[in-house]
């Protein structure tokens, strides 16, 4: 994000134009500094390349990982599950584990038709991930500016 990006963002989320609660949780989200509390470093690794594929985004300007780890973490959960994901206690690691040992070197093709298979495989759990990545991603507020979603600046309401 460049600073003048943040600036006109900054001004936005200071204004009358957005509510305290709204302002809070959009200030965090802006400012989030996630460290690893869950995955081990090399299923962050692994993670964090999956969502770069899934979910093409900066990796130093939004992180997509650090809330699934600080969720999985705290034992958050959306308060249901697949029914055939009931016995299994982390779908994602699985996921993960069934990546080659070296997928992170392979090509973005490469990964890209061995995480096809992955879906195959693990259909559940991969929905899940790509729908959590997909939440993450356009909750930020960086990225509703960008594409111009500025719904969260109604604090004034609505006028036609």
């Amino acid at each position: 994000m460049d600073p003048s990006e943040k600036a006109q963002l900054l001004e936005l989320l200071e204004s009358n134009r957005v509510t305290n609660a709204t302002r809070r949780v959009l200030l965090e989200r802006l400012n989030q500094k996630f460290e690893r509390q869950f995955f081990s470093v090399s299923h962050l690794e692994l993670l964090r390349t999956v969502a770069l594929r899934l979910v093409p985004h900066d990796p130093l300007e939004l992180d997509l990982v650090g809330p699934i780890d600080g969720r999985l973490a705290h034992g958050d959960s959306k308060g249901w599950r697949y029914a055939d994901l009931a016995l299994e206690p982390n779908p994602y690691k699985s996921l993960l584990e069934a990546l080659p040992k070296d997928f992170l070197q392979l090509e973005g093709e490469v990964q890209d038709s061995i995480l096809e298979g992955v879906q195959k495989e693990f259909p559940r759990a991969f929905e899940d991930l790509l729908a959590e990545l997909v939440e993450i991603y356009y909750s930020h507020p960086l990225v509703q500016v960008r594409i111009g979603y500025y719904g969260f600046a109604d604090a004034q309401g609505w006028t036609l």
